[in-house]
């Protein structure tokens, strides 16, 4: 189970979710050449969570080392700690966003 942010938990089918989705993501179509360094949706997606939960393991670590008194440096701890908060509020707001996409398309009429 990986854990971003304060409390919200990835759990195995979630991120089996999102390898089906970038297995989905890969299919092409028939003499269409994909663009070289391009990924898909799903592995930028992918990337952004891992970067915001090591943000947010990276900032734990450098809380945990301050409380037991092996770290000193209050002011990286805190810096860590708001860089994993922006991250993980951006992500955040990033769904929403995605949502409330989704959400239009399934009201529009056929």
């Amino acid at each position: 189970m990986t854990t971003i942010g304060s409390g919200f938990k990835f759990n195995e089918s979630m991120m089996g979710q999102l390898h089906d989705l970038k297995n989905s993501s890969k299919m092409e179509m028939p003499g269409q050449a994909k663009p070289e360094g391009k990924g898909s949706f799903a592995d930028h997606l992918k990337a952004a969570i891992e970067e915001v939960n090591a943000d947010q393991v990276t900032a734990d670590k450098k809380a945990t080392n301050l409380a037991n008194g092996k770290d000193t440096n209050i002011h990286e701890t805190m810096l860590a700690s708001s860089e994993a908060e922006l991250g993980f509020n951006m992500m955040v707001q990033v769904r929403n966003k995605a949502l409330a996409a989704y959400q239009e398309i399934m009201r529009m009429p056929v």
